[in-house]
């Protein structure tokens, strides 16, 4: 429960949504389905009781009830991407009772090769595939099958990757899909998996959604490319969101719940290269204070405002993922959110520990507020939760930390030059 009784509202049954509520985020979650709902409760692991998932698809109306009657403060819309539908009846519902809303979004994926054909939805896909003699691999889920019943000859030509549930099976076999034509499974699915499947079948296409990480849309890609199959690709609605973290400490403000503070980790970037992304205000603050700790800056920006640090390589131009190469670390500071998603997607997969300014919850460290005297240091953090308090914070702590630091060495001096020549040397 969150300040006065209140609480949240969590939709989906996808892996961020187990992911918010494994991170203890008190939330009442609506899946789709019976088997999504299955999957929260198990990710709950006793942080709350599993009558705190609710299984059943609500239209707007229905979801504007639950938020009355349980006196919902916020909600969370972590659907699939595809979810159109009802992210939009989320939204509506929300729109309707006033209620603050936030959207979780996994990153699309970066695909060109291999690709034979980007289609709106799965009826342009069946399209598509009418106009093809190939046999093809589905794996959009069960959900989207009817509409690839006007493929010609689909019977013979299609096989469908689904579930393993019984109602799913039945519905299936309803649309003229026979066992030979069906593969049900639970993933995830490894390349080496998806390969065999398509080779298994004889399908030299694989028409999928891009379900991101979560929903292997690497290891497809790959395992279309080792079988020497072309990639139909379904490509995603229009829509903007948040990463996990975002959500979170959204969440928290939202129930004003506490959270242990970061581990404020120390680390000598002296000489290493460090690469900042912007070449505006913000940037230009980071910028100047890596350069303080002795880093050399690389950073990429069409635009520089003046007072870069003199010794910075200026790249005058947008992010390209190869800007990242022998950084140590990375900083997403421009004024533009996609830039910033890119990179610390980037500097994520290259195993660089990357700050992204305006996403918190997409930073893999934290940028201090960096209080300096000679090499002694000191940052102050409020976890995400307050940039205010950090800064007002961090400038009474500034404003005495020369003194202190003075004071303490002036202190340290004194009590060796009390100790004599012996004693010192013991």
């Amino acid at each position: 429960m969150g300040v006065g009784g209140g609480r949240l509202l969590l939709f989906g049954g996808t892996s961020e949504a187990r992911e918010i509520l494994a991170r203890g985020i008190p939330a009442l979650c609506c899946t789709a389905t019976e088997y999504g709902a299955e999957l929260a409760r198990e990710s709950l692991e006793g942080l709350a009781s599993a009558d705190t998932v609710r299984a059943g698809r609500l239209d707007a109306r229905g979801m504007v009830d639950l938020i009355v009657a349980e006196g919902i403060v916020g909600v969370i819309d972590a659907t699939h991407p595809y979810a159109a539908e009802v992210t939009r009846n989320v939204r509506e519902a929300c729109e309707r009772t006033g209620t603050p809303l936030i959207r979780v979004l996994r990153s699309a994926t970066s695909v060109e090769e291999g690709v034979v054909a980007r289609v709106a939805s799965c009826r342009e896909a069946a399209e598509f595939l009418n106009g093809r003699e190939e046999r093809a691999l589905l794996t959009v889920g069960s959900k989207e099958l009817r509409e690839f019943t006007a493929v010609r000859d689909y019977g013979h030509r299609l096989f469908a990757r689904v579930l393993p549930t019984s109602e799913v099976l039945r519905s299936c076999e309803a649309l003229g899909f026979g066992p030979a034509h069906l593969i049900a499974m639970q993933g995830p699915f490894s390349a080496e998996m998806n390969r065999a499947m398509l080779e298994m079948t004889g399908a030299s296409l694989l028409v999928t959604k891009d379900g991101g990480g979560p929903g292997g849309m690497e290891a497809k890609l790959a395992g279309a490319r080792a079988a020497g199959a072309g990639v139909v690709l379904i490509t995603r609605p229009d829509d903007a969101g948040h990463s996990v973290g975002e959500a979170v400490l959204w969440a928290r403000r939202m129930l004003g719940l506490g959270r242990p503070p970061f581990f404020p980790l120390m680390r000598d970037v002296e000489g290493l290269t460090v690469l900042v992304v912007g070449g505006g205000a913000v940037a230009l603050r980071r910028a100047e204070t890596l350069a303080r700790c002795g880093a050399r800056i690389r950073a990429v920006s069409p635009v520089f405002r003046e007072g870069f640090p003199p010794d910075s390589e200026l790249l005058r131009r947008p992010f390209a993922a190869e800007d990242l190469d022998g950084a140590a670390l990375a900083v997403a500071a421009s004024d533009d959110r996609e830039v910033n998603r890119r990179v610390g997607r980037e500097a994520q997969v290259r195993g660089i520990p990357v700050s992204v300014a305006d996403a918190a919850g997409e930073s893999t460290f934290f940028f201090p507020s960096l209080i300096s005297e000679g090499p002694t240091a000191a940052s102050v953090s409020s976890a995400g939760l307050s940039c205010v308090l950090t800064r007002r914070l961090s400038d009474r702590l500034r404003s005495v930390w020369g003194a202190w630091v003075a004071e303490e060495r002036a202190a340290m001096e004194r009590a060796r030059d009390s100790r004599g020549p012996r004693e010192e040397g013991r």
